[in-house]
Protein backbone atom coordinates (compact mmCIF):
# COMPACT_ATOMS: atom_id res chain seq x y z
CA UNK A 1 0.00 0.00 0.00
CA UNK A 2 1.19 3.40 -1.02
CA UNK A 3 1.85 6.23 1.91
CA UNK A 4 1.07 9.57 1.00
CA UNK A 5 1.60 12.75 2.64
CA UNK A 6 -1.63 15.19 3.45
CA UNK A 7 0.56 18.13 4.52
CA UNK A 8 0.60 21.02 2.60
CA UNK A 9 3.81 21.31 0.19
CA UNK A 10 4.92 24.77 1.77
CA UNK A 11 4.83 22.86 5.04
CA UNK A 12 6.87 20.06 3.91
CA UNK A 13 10.67 19.58 4.89
CA UNK A 14 10.16 22.50 8.66
CA UNK A 15 11.20 20.90 11.66
CA UNK A 16 14.21 23.44 12.48
CA UNK A 17 14.16 26.46 15.07
CA UNK A 18 11.25 27.90 13.03
CA UNK A 19 9.00 25.21 13.14
CA UNK A 20 7.75 23.37 16.27
CA UNK A 21 9.69 20.84 17.97
CA UNK A 22 8.64 17.37 20.09
CA UNK A 23 8.79 18.68 23.42
CA UNK A 24 9.15 22.19 22.32
CA UNK A 25 7.22 26.01 23.13
CA UNK A 26 6.50 27.88 20.38
CA UNK A 27 5.48 31.38 20.24
CA UNK A 28 1.65 30.78 21.30
CA UNK A 29 2.49 29.35 24.15
CA UNK A 30 4.94 32.18 25.21
CA UNK A 31 2.05 34.20 24.48
CA UNK A 32 -0.48 32.55 26.83
CA UNK A 33 2.34 32.21 29.73
CA UNK A 34 2.72 36.30 29.52
CA UNK A 35 -0.92 36.70 29.27
CA UNK A 36 -1.23 34.10 32.73
CA UNK A 37 1.84 36.30 34.38
CA UNK A 38 -0.34 39.21 33.75
CA UNK A 39 -3.55 37.57 34.92
CA UNK A 40 -2.38 36.52 37.87
CA UNK A 41 -0.61 40.33 38.53
CA UNK A 42 -3.68 41.90 37.98
CA UNK A 43 -5.53 39.21 40.21
CA UNK A 44 -2.85 40.16 42.96
CA UNK A 45 -2.99 44.07 42.56
CA UNK A 46 -7.24 43.93 42.60
CA UNK A 47 -7.46 41.69 45.53
CA UNK A 48 -4.92 43.64 47.72
CA UNK A 49 -6.47 47.39 46.44
CA UNK A 50 -9.78 45.19 47.87
CA UNK A 51 -8.39 44.61 51.08
CA UNK A 52 -6.93 47.82 51.57
CA UNK A 53 -10.64 49.78 50.37
CA UNK A 54 -12.06 47.44 53.30
CA UNK A 55 -9.89 48.11 56.16
CA UNK A 56 -9.57 51.83 55.78
CA UNK A 57 -13.49 51.43 55.57
CA UNK A 58 -13.30 49.24 58.88
CA UNK A 59 -11.00 52.19 59.91
CA UNK A 60 -12.98 55.03 59.49
CA UNK A 61 -16.23 52.65 61.42
CA UNK A 62 -13.74 52.13 64.11
CA UNK A 63 -12.98 56.15 63.82
CA UNK A 64 -16.26 56.93 64.08
CA UNK A 65 -17.28 54.63 66.83
CA UNK A 66 -14.60 55.91 68.85
CA UNK A 67 -15.73 59.45 68.87
CA UNK A 68 -19.19 57.95 69.94
CA UNK A 69 -17.83 56.42 73.00
CA UNK A 70 -15.43 59.53 73.98
CA UNK A 71 -18.32 61.75 73.68
CA UNK A 72 -20.70 59.32 75.83
CA UNK A 73 -17.52 59.19 78.16
CA UNK A 74 -17.54 63.25 78.18
CA UNK A 75 -21.49 63.40 78.98
CA UNK A 76 -20.94 60.70 81.86
CA UNK A 77 -17.97 62.64 83.01
CA UNK A 78 -20.30 65.57 84.23
CA UNK A 79 -22.44 63.13 86.44
CA UNK A 80 -19.07 61.83 87.88
CA UNK A 81 -18.18 65.33 88.91
CA UNK A 82 -21.69 66.36 89.95
CA UNK A 83 -21.23 63.08 92.37
CA UNK A 84 -18.01 64.01 93.36
CA UNK A 85 -19.51 67.90 94.45
CA UNK A 86 -22.53 66.86 95.97
CA UNK A 87 -20.04 64.25 98.56
CA UNK A 88 -17.83 66.74 99.05
CA UNK A 89 -20.29 69.55 99.77
CA UNK A 90 -21.94 66.77 102.17
CA UNK A 91 -19.27 65.89 103.73
CA UNK A 92 -18.80 70.06 104.55
CA UNK A 93 -22.20 69.77 105.87
CA UNK A 94 -21.22 67.31 108.36
CA UNK A 95 -17.83 69.09 109.79
CA UNK A 96 -19.96 72.41 109.91
CA UNK A 97 -22.53 70.40 111.71
CA UNK A 98 -20.27 68.30 113.68
CA UNK A 99 -18.37 72.09 114.69
CA UNK A 100 -21.02 73.70 115.81
CA UNK A 101 -22.96 74.64 118.95
CA UNK A 102 -26.29 75.92 119.57
CA UNK A 103 -25.19 79.17 121.60
CA UNK A 104 -28.64 80.58 121.07
CA UNK A 105 -30.24 78.01 122.83
CA UNK A 106 -27.40 77.69 125.38
CA UNK A 107 -27.87 81.72 126.49
CA UNK A 108 -31.26 80.93 126.66
CA UNK A 109 -31.45 77.95 128.90
CA UNK A 110 -28.98 80.53 131.29
CA UNK A 111 -30.94 83.56 131.70
CA UNK A 112 -33.82 81.14 132.50
CA UNK A 113 -32.16 79.50 135.38
CA UNK A 114 -30.39 82.57 137.10
CA UNK A 115 -31.69 84.08 139.78
CA UNK A 116 -33.03 87.65 140.60
CA UNK A 117 -30.27 88.13 143.23
CA UNK A 118 -27.37 86.60 141.41
CA UNK A 119 -25.43 89.33 138.69
CA UNK A 120 -23.35 88.38 136.03
CA UNK A 121 -19.48 90.02 135.71
CA UNK A 122 -18.81 88.05 132.26
CA UNK A 123 -19.69 85.24 130.43
CA UNK A 124 -16.71 83.63 128.48
CA UNK A 125 -18.65 80.71 125.42
CA UNK A 126 -15.47 78.68 123.84
CA UNK A 127 -16.58 75.64 121.74
CA UNK A 128 -13.37 73.57 122.59
CA UNK A 129 -10.02 74.20 125.16
CA UNK A 130 -8.03 75.31 122.02
CA UNK A 131 -10.46 77.77 121.34
CA UNK A 132 -8.89 82.21 121.83
CA UNK A 133 -11.24 84.67 122.66
CA UNK A 134 -10.22 88.43 123.17
CA UNK A 135 -11.57 91.54 124.19
CA UNK A 136 -13.17 92.89 127.17
CA UNK A 137 -13.54 90.34 129.87
CA UNK A 138 -11.74 87.34 127.86
CA UNK A 139 -9.75 84.84 129.52
CA UNK A 140 -8.22 83.46 126.76
CA UNK A 141 -5.21 83.16 128.85
CA UNK A 142 -7.06 80.57 130.95
CA UNK A 143 -8.43 78.71 128.36
CA UNK A 144 -4.83 77.97 127.05
CA UNK A 145 -3.69 77.57 130.51
CA UNK A 146 -3.11 74.19 131.70
CA UNK A 147 -3.92 74.20 135.29
CA UNK A 148 -7.38 75.97 134.61
CA UNK A 149 -10.35 73.86 135.42
CA UNK A 150 -11.75 74.56 131.56
CA UNK A 151 -8.80 72.79 130.57
CA UNK A 152 -10.35 69.92 131.83
CA UNK A 153 -12.63 68.79 129.09
CA UNK A 154 -12.29 69.73 125.53
CA UNK A 155 -16.08 70.23 125.30
CA UNK A 156 -18.29 73.38 124.95
CA UNK A 157 -18.61 75.64 128.09
CA UNK A 158 -19.58 78.77 130.06
CA UNK A 159 -16.66 80.79 132.09
CA UNK A 160 -18.51 82.75 134.53
CA UNK A 161 -17.85 85.28 136.72
CA UNK A 162 -20.42 86.94 139.02
CA UNK A 163 -21.44 87.77 141.87
CA UNK A 164 -24.49 86.79 145.00
CA UNK A 165 -26.02 87.42 148.15
CA UNK A 166 -24.16 84.83 149.84
CA UNK A 167 -22.63 81.61 149.45
CA UNK A 168 -25.60 79.55 149.56
CA UNK A 169 -26.70 81.40 146.98
CA UNK A 170 -23.73 80.42 145.36
CA UNK A 171 -24.52 76.75 145.95
CA UNK A 172 -27.85 77.00 144.40
CA UNK A 173 -27.02 79.13 141.46
CA UNK A 174 -24.45 75.50 140.67
CA UNK A 175 -27.40 73.39 141.19
CA UNK A 176 -29.38 75.52 138.94
CA UNK A 177 -27.13 75.58 136.22
CA UNK A 178 -26.97 71.90 135.93
CA UNK A 179 -30.51 72.17 134.85
CA UNK A 180 -29.41 73.77 131.34
CA UNK A 181 -30.07 71.32 128.44
CA UNK A 182 -27.03 69.13 127.87
CA UNK A 183 -24.85 70.23 130.58
CA UNK A 184 -22.34 67.73 131.55
CA UNK A 185 -21.22 68.99 134.69
CA UNK A 186 -20.57 72.50 136.26
CA UNK A 187 -17.46 73.17 138.79
CA UNK A 188 -17.07 75.83 141.07
CA UNK A 189 -13.41 77.23 140.53
CA UNK A 190 -12.94 80.30 143.48
CA UNK A 191 -16.19 81.43 145.69
CA UNK A 192 -14.35 84.51 147.93
CA UNK A 193 -16.60 87.31 149.41
CA UNK A 194 -15.32 90.68 149.90
CA UNK A 195 -13.92 92.30 153.09
CA UNK A 196 -14.85 95.96 153.01
CA UNK A 197 -16.04 98.49 150.95
CA UNK A 198 -14.97 99.93 147.95
CA UNK A 199 -16.05 103.38 148.76
CA UNK A 200 -18.60 105.32 151.43
CA UNK A 201 -22.09 103.79 150.50
CA UNK A 202 -24.53 106.59 149.24
CA UNK A 203 -27.64 107.99 151.05
CA UNK A 204 -30.09 105.13 151.23
CA UNK A 205 -27.88 102.72 149.04
CA UNK A 206 -25.20 100.01 148.97
CA UNK A 207 -21.45 100.33 148.11
CA UNK A 208 -20.68 98.46 145.38
CA UNK A 209 -17.39 97.36 143.43
CA UNK A 210 -16.35 98.65 139.77
CA UNK A 211 -18.27 94.95 138.59
CA UNK A 212 -21.86 96.33 139.63
CA UNK A 213 -21.77 94.09 142.83
CA UNK A 214 -22.11 94.89 146.26
CA UNK A 215 -19.04 94.73 148.04
CA UNK A 216 -20.92 92.02 150.86
CA UNK A 217 -21.45 89.83 148.30
CA UNK A 218 -19.53 86.68 147.28
CA UNK A 219 -18.19 86.63 143.75
CA UNK A 220 -17.85 83.36 142.18
CA UNK A 221 -16.12 81.41 139.62
CA UNK A 222 -17.66 78.59 137.71
CA UNK A 223 -17.43 76.52 134.15
CA UNK A 224 -20.32 75.05 133.08
CA UNK A 225 -19.70 72.26 130.46
CA UNK A 226 -21.65 71.03 127.86
CA UNK A 227 -21.75 67.33 126.05
CA UNK A 228 -18.71 67.24 123.62
CA UNK A 229 -19.17 67.89 119.90
CA UNK A 230 -19.52 64.75 118.20
CA UNK A 231 -15.82 65.66 116.12
CA UNK A 232 -14.15 66.75 119.39
CA UNK A 233 -10.84 65.42 119.94
CA UNK A 234 -11.07 62.30 123.65
CA UNK A 235 -11.04 64.22 126.68
CA UNK A 236 -7.59 65.83 127.66
CA UNK A 237 -6.38 67.75 130.56
CA UNK A 238 -5.56 67.80 134.45
CA UNK A 239 -6.55 65.21 136.99
CA UNK A 240 -9.04 66.52 139.83
CA UNK A 241 -6.81 67.25 143.01
CA UNK A 242 -7.92 64.64 145.43
CA UNK A 243 -9.87 65.91 148.88
CA UNK A 244 -7.48 65.35 152.15
CA UNK A 245 -9.26 63.04 154.48
CA UNK A 246 -11.82 63.99 156.30
CA UNK A 247 -12.47 66.98 154.33
CA UNK A 248 -15.63 66.88 151.80
CA UNK A 249 -14.82 67.62 148.31
CA UNK A 250 -16.19 70.66 146.15
CA UNK A 251 -19.37 68.94 145.02
CA UNK A 252 -20.44 67.70 148.65
CA UNK A 253 -20.00 70.87 149.67
CA UNK A 254 -22.12 72.63 146.56
CA UNK A 255 -24.78 70.22 147.63
CA UNK A 256 -24.90 70.70 151.33
CA UNK A 257 -25.19 74.67 150.53
CA UNK A 258 -28.20 73.83 148.03
CA UNK A 259 -29.71 71.47 150.83
CA UNK A 260 -29.54 75.02 153.01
Amino acid sequence: MRAVNLLPGDSRGRGGAGGLSVGGLGPVHLLVGVLVIVLAYVTLYVLTNNTITQRKSQLSALNQQLSQEQAQVARLNSYTRFEKLAQQRAETVRQITASRFDWHGALSDLSKVMPANASLQSVLATVGTGAGVSGAGGSTAAVASGGSVRADINAPAFEIKGCTASQDDVARLVSRLRLINDVQRVTLEDSSKGVGSVGAAPAGGTASTSGGCPANWPTFDLVVFFQPLPGALPVTGTAQPASPAGTPSAAATTAQGAKK
